[in-house]
């Protein structure tokens, strides 16, 4: 939405907004790069130009703007931080350009985490193609070499029985690494984008965006297609072996771990519903998720709750 007024005080007060968040950009990149510190805190903040310029203005307006913010990254900063400028910069236009468009809140929430999974996708690319640095192989190396320290130390104790215990372990980690990476992918993005939201949609708001608000948890309700899918992953799992060389085993793990995941929260939602409807304290539907964590049998229960949920509509009845 582009504000009322002459042309030309349309564009002066663009251009001088656009200059000075590009300029707030450059400094969160500086201190990204030069601040020990702080540095760390400022990268929930990248977004945030992005995030209010975006959200005001035409889209070929937003496509300078970024543009300008990425060659001020690589002046304030390093090429090694172009990455950061381009995943985190994409993420904040989705979110302003999804705000001015007004889109719900879960909306906003699914492409921005879409986008953001696409830039580390893309960013791990460029960095095995044109860096020849492959993170996933080194996140490897490291998990291989704290094992070899711990080895080492439980050698030196005498302690053979643990060793055992521990080659297991790394074996079985380092397994779980190369199937589930896909899903590690995508549930950082998501919870990543998660906290974005969460620390600047608030700040975002006081400087004068029409942030939308969530929808309360207990509405969140997932199509029953959902169910289906599950049933076709769990029953595929049942006759394929977990093999990290197999591309099907790790497309089937890897769905099952994600609709194993979102039938978890329609049963955490159901429950939520039925403490609403029963007017309970919103304290019991804490708890109930946190001794659920905890005693983590449970878990399984709230999955057959959602499954229920989601394939005979449980809250119907709980209305009566």
């Amino acid at each position: 939405m582009f504000f009322e007024g002459s042309i030309d005080v349309k564009k002066t007060k663009m251009l001088t907004e656009g200059a000075l968040l590009a300029a707030v950009f450059g400094i969160f990149v500086l201190v990204l790069s030069y601040v020990p510190l702080i540095g760390p805190v400022a990268i929930f903040f990248l977004i945030l130009p992005f995030l209010i310029f975006c959200s005001k203005y035409p889209l070929k307006y937003l496509i300078v703007f970024s543009a300008a913010c990425l060659f001020i990254s690589m002046l304030a900063g390093t090429t090694a931080l172009l990455p950061f400028a381009l995943l985190y910069g994409g993420t904040g236009f989705v979110m302003g350009y999804c705000i001015q468009l007004k889109k719900s809140k879960l909306f906003i929430y699914l492409a921005s985490s879409l986008t953001f999974l696409a830039g580390l996708i893309i960013g791990l690319f460029v960095s095995i193609k044109f860096f020849h640095l492959n993170i996933i192989n080194e996140n490897l190396k490291q998990l291989r070499e704290s094992v070899n320290q711990s080895r080492t130390m439980l050698e030196q104790f005498g302690q053979q029985s643990s060793i055992e215990n521990l080659n297991k372990m790394a074996d079985s980690m380092v397994s779980l690494y190369q199937i589930y990476l896909p899903s590690f992918l995508l549930l950082f993005s998501f919870l990543a984008v998660f906290v974005l939201m969460a620390v600047n949609f608030p700040v975002a708001k006081r400087l004068g965006v029409p942030v939308p608000k969530w929808s309360p948890y207990r509405e969140f309700r997932l199509p029953k297609s959902v169910l289906w899918y599950y049933v076709i992953c769990l029953v595929l799992s049942m006759f394929i072996e977990t093999d990290a060389s197999s591309f099907l085993s790790k497309a089937v793990m890897n769905l099952l771990l994600i609709f194993e995941i979102l039938v978890l929260m329609q049963g955490f939602s159901l429950i939520n519903f039925y403490s609403y409807e029963k007017k309970w304290p919103k304290v019991f539907f804490v708890m109930a998720v946190i001794f659920a964590i905890i005693f983590s049998p449970l878990l399984y229960l709230v999955m057959i709750l959602g499954i229920i949920d989601i394939g005979f509509d449980f809250r119907r009845y709980i209305r009566k």
